[in-house]
């Protein structure tokens, strides 16, 4: 009874609660990683593509001989340079412009091989260097033809820059200046594996062809794949006097050592158990998963031991980016993948932090490190999810097949009172929706098989895709009337497959830690929770006193400046301003994140302005010009050099009167996107004109294809942007030389007019696009017109046409001597100074140096080596923009296009054409109105609003013109790119 009454003591139970609950908050907090090996081949490919990578491997017999050759570039080619010039020892060649290196290799045996190559990145770019490779004369698998090379990129300094707040700043990324030699591989990372080359026996010939960028290479190696040993087998080959080693070593993810993708970057986490904290300040304490997510990407740490032996492998990691599916690394100790489950790791989903000690579910694995420094890499491996991928892509490919097919037959029209009987004339339908019904259930099985979860969520746009397409084969005869859920709508089953596929390719991976133990356990991965509580009471309190790039009180030396960009950039270029402009001139700046536009309207109706506003809307600096606010920057000596850096066009709406209250800072383009593939299989030449664009129309309908014009992503409200080349193209004009009236009515604009609503009237170019980018891909609209945000979407999350599109200038109008007008808007952020400023000549030698060609290369440039290649700085620099990291073609033609580069001119009441010509497309378009009556109509209603508007501002006293008013256009602007008194 007493030991009874000892067990029901209420101290003693708790004391064992609390026993049994950190038994397994231990245990939670240190997963045992289950690495089993992932094997994505159960999924059946249904891909008809015979030149794809994994079609080809399954022709070959994969041979595994004993077999590596090794030849450095003087046993290749006498055509070599000195190695010296770039820190080399020995002869390299360098691959530039488009050359070909072609060499001969002797192998005994016929088989498949890798290749490695000894390269060195010596371009200013921070794009991958790009390579084809031929094998005796031909491209074996689609995979050879865009091979990217890897290039290992450092951080510019060990310790980490802090700003004038104390916070940890990124620094600048720069090239690791060291020869690096690694195996070629497939460039979306679908592949873990090197990719592989069939080779005869005797000799070969081996094309390196060179694509993009520029490097050196010093030696090739060919080498025969070798098969990986179990785990059991790499202990037996330590087994050698290795013993477990009983000492923990922990490494923040700051201290990475290098990264194949300058994107990758560190980002502050406000966890107390970090390896790097502060209550106050920031601190760079973790990789950011979102920039370590594209295939192929690798993280190095180099980690230094004591004793030589066997420790365990453990990461503090997050992995909230695939909703309840796993991603997954291929980890890799001093180079070498260990055993055969270390090819495809998963990290499994979790929204919090965890700590995960790698093992196969049961033990923990045990890792050789060598006495002194090791490292331990981490490689984004998508191969998981490749015939999931693979068979999504085809699926979407074949819908877009079997919608053209039923629009051919229709003529692309529903009527629900009309029974089509399609199985008539598309015999195979039923089979092809099954088929799809089929794969995309056996991949829904499949991948869930990776999940801990029943039903993952990341897998739902998969389901959704099966109910579609089931409710599709019910009436297969209704389809015509369902195109909706086929193809053509936003929540179609092409689009929903389209959001699925890019999911595959990105797969992020927060890791905070990594763990060299010899325990079996890992500290916990977050603090108790009277520390988080303790810690967050403490932050909320120092919240009051902390402003970071907060607009604040600055004294009168300072320079103060709002910006209308996130902090991102504003700490770079605070960073940039402090070290240079700062210690030239001896003003001091502050920076200040404007989250909002509206502020600087009321900051300045309360007498609270800054000196400068930088990133606002190239419509801005007008209103506040016109109402005094900003300042006329032609009075300041080098006016006329600033603004000789920028195309004319994009200069009219800072003018006012006789004076320019703005600059511009960045600029928009408007260019011509196709799909080189499909143009060139069709024989369809890119058409020059609007004219040329009417004549493959035809043609490409008659393929169910058509032409993207702008104004059909805009529903309702029809901005300038998109009406406004119709305009000029055709030699009209906006308004009358006097401001007062505007001429949209004029016969050159009624001509353009006619061309701008006959395009979607007579020649039936679609009337509304969701998303040209998700239409392009897809192939249903192969080519149209698009800006700088088309640009980025196609180059950085639409990996399965690279290589497959192209640019081309706007199409214009044909002049009788043959020049072709092209005329589009190409507004984007300004700059301007405010008038209530005390320091102008401070503020307009700011602003002169913040826009010189120098400064605005380096700012782009370390935006995007901090940050990333979709943190592109489309500076409105001509010559700085000439500099940036694109394809050199590209660039030409962006250039060659902002020759022609326009804006609308702002006079009071200009918003009210803009909505009339708006309303005009509407009522010809849609109520097939007559376009002269209309537009007749609507410069009646603009005009009363601009005489409203110019009586307002003092141009106008009942009804009669007071005071002239000068507008600017694109034929006169040049009178205001001087400074006063050279006019």
């Amino acid at each position: 009874m007493n030991k009874l009454n000892k067990l029901a003591n209420p101290k003693l139970i708790i004391v064992i609660l609390i026993g049994l609950i950190g038994v397994i908050y231990l245990a939670l907090n240190t997963r045992l990683r289950d690495t089993v090996l992932i094997d994505p081949t159960r999924i059946e490919s249904i891909s008809t593509n015979q030149t794809r990578y994994q079609s080809v491997l399954r022709t070959w017999d994969i041979t595994y001989h004993d077999v590596e050759i090794h030849k450095t570039i003087n046993e290749l080619t006498t055509n070599v340079i000195s190695g010296e010039i770039y820190g080399l020892t020995g002869d390299v060649f360098l691959f530039e412009n488009n050359n070909t290196l072609t060499i001969e290799v002797d192998v005994a045996q016929a088989g498949t091989y890798h290749i490695a190559l000894g390269q060195l990145d010596i371009g200013p770019s921070i794009l991958s260097n790009r390579i084809g490779v031929k094998i005796n004369g031909a491209y074996q698998h689609d995979a050879s033809n865009i091979i990217d090379l890897p290039t290992e990129w450092v951080f510019s300094i060990d310790e980490f820059p802090v700003d004038r707040y104390g916070n940890e700043v990124l620094p600048n990324s720069i090239k690791n200046n060291q020869l690096l030699t690694s195996f070629l591989y497939e460039s979306t990372g679908l592949h873990a594996d090197p990719l592989l080359f069939k080779l005869e026996a005797g000799l070969n010939t081996i094309e390196i062809v060179h694509l993009r960028g520029e490097f050196v290479m010093q030696h090739i190696t060919i080498k025969s794949p070798q098969t990986l040993p179990s785990y059991e087998d790499y202990l037996s080959m330590h087994a050698n006097g290795a013993a477990k080693v009983d000492a923990t070593y922990v490494i923040g993810a700051e201290s990475f050592t290098s990264k194949t993708n300058p994107s990758t970057r560190l980002r502050s986490e406000r966890d107390p158990s970090s390896t790097s904290y502060d209550t106050r300040y920031l601190r760079l304490n973790a990789i950011d998963g979102y920039s370590f997510r594209k295939g192929n990407d690798t993280l190095t740490f180099t980690v230094n031991v004591e004793e030589a032996g066997f420790y365990h492998l453990g990461f503090k990691v997050r992995q909230n980016y695939l909703q309840q599916m796993p991603v997954f690394r291929e980890i890799r100790i001093n180079n070498e993948i260990p055993f055969d489950a270390m090819r495809m790791v998963p990290f499994h989903y979790s929204n919090e932090y965890e700590n995960v000690m790698l093992g196969d579910g049961i033990d923990n694995y045990m890792f050789y490190l060598n006495a002194g420094a090791n490292t331990i890499s981490m490689r984004v491996v998508l191969e998981p999810y490749r015939e999931a991928y693979e068979n999504v892509v085809t699926i979407m490919s074949e819908i877009t097949d079997l919608s053209l097919e039923i629009k051919k037959l229709t003529g692309n029209t529903s009527d629900r009172y009309r029974t089509w009987r399609l199985e008539t004339y598309i015999p195979d339908i039923a089979e092809r929706l099954e088929r799809w019904v089929n794969t995309l259930v056996e991949l829904d099985e499949v991948l869930s098989d990776y999940s801990y979860h029943n039903n993952p969520g990341e897998l739902t746009n998969i389901r959704l895709a099966i109910n579609q397409l089931n409710e599709l084969k019910d009436d297969i005869n209704d389809i015509p009337n369902k195109m909706l859920l086929l193809a053509d709508g936003d929540a179609s089953t092409a689009q929903l497959l389209g959001s699925t596929a890019q999911v595959f390719l990105e797969q992020g991976l927060d890791i905070e830690a990594l763990y060299i133990t010899g325990s079996d356990r890992l500290p916990r991965a977050r603090a108790n929770v009277f520390t988080r509580t303790f810690e967050s009471v403490r932050r909320f309190v120092l919240s009051f006193t902390t402003n970071d790039y907060q607009i604040t009180d600055v004294d009168d030396e300072t320079l103060e400046i709002w910006i209308n960009y996130p902090r991102q950039y504003v700490e770079i270029m605070q960073q940039i301003i402090d070290s240079e402009f700062t210690a030239q001139t001896g003003v001091p700046v502050q920076l200040s994140v404007m989250p909002d536009e509206n502020k600087l309207i009321l900051a300045n109706a309360a007498g609270r302005a800054p000196d400068i506003a930088l990133g606002v809307n190239h419509w801005l600096p007008y209103e506040f010009a016109i109402r005094g606010a900003s300042l006329d920057l032609r009075q300041f000596e080098g006016y006329e050099e600033v603004v000789s850096h920028f195309a004319p066009g994009v200069m009219i709406p800072y003018v006012f009167e006789d004076g320019m209250f703005g600059l511009p800072l960045t600029q928009n383009f408007w260019v011509t996107f196709y799909r080189t593939d499909i143009m060139e299989s069709l024989n369809i030449p890119v058409p020059d004109t609007w004219d040329e664009v009417i004549e493959i129309l035809p043609e490409m309908q008659r393929y169910g294809l058509n032409y993207f014009q702008p104004i059909s992503q805009f529903r309702g409200f029809k901005p300038f942007v998109v009406t406004i080349p119709f305009i000029y193209q055709f030699g009209g004009d906006l308004y009358t030389d006097d401001g007062m009236q505007t001429q949209i009515n004029s016969e050159e604009n009624l001509q353009g007019i006619q061309m701008m609503t006959e395009l979607f009237t007579i020649y039936n170019i679609p009337k509304e696009v969701p998303s040209f980018y998700n239409h392009f891909r897809n192939g249903l609209l192969p080519i149209g017109i698009g800006d700088l945000g088309t640009y980025l979407q196609l180059t950085i999350a639409a990996p399965e046409i690279a290589g497959k599109w192209e640019i081309a200038p706007h199409p214009g109008v044909r002049m009788p001597d043959g020049e072709v007008v092209r005329y589009a808007a190409s507004g984007a952020q300004s700059t301007m100074i405010m008038s209530s400023t005390n320091k102008p000549q401070e503020a307009w030698d700011f602003v002169s140096w913040w826009m010189s060609t120098d400064v605005q290369v380096r700012f782009a440039t370390r935006l995007q080596t901090t940050y990333g290649t979709e943190f592109l700085w489309n500076t409105a620099n001509l010559e700085a923009f000439a500099q940036l990291p694109l394809p050199a073609h590209h660039i030409d033609v962006i250039l060659a296009q902002w020759e022609y580069a326009i804006e609308a001119s702002r006079i009071p009441g200009a918003y009210m054409v803009e909505r009339e010509l708006s309303n005009a497309w509407n009522r010809i378009v849609f109520d097939d109105a007559n376009p002269r009556v209309t537009l007749d109509n609507a410069v009646k209603i603009a005009n009363r609003e601009i005489l409203y508007r110019m009586e307002e501002f003092g141009y106008v006293e009942n009804g009669v013109v007071i005071r002239p008013y000068r507008v600017p256009t694109i034929y006169n602007i040049h009178e205001w790119l001087k400074e006063h008194g050279n006019d």
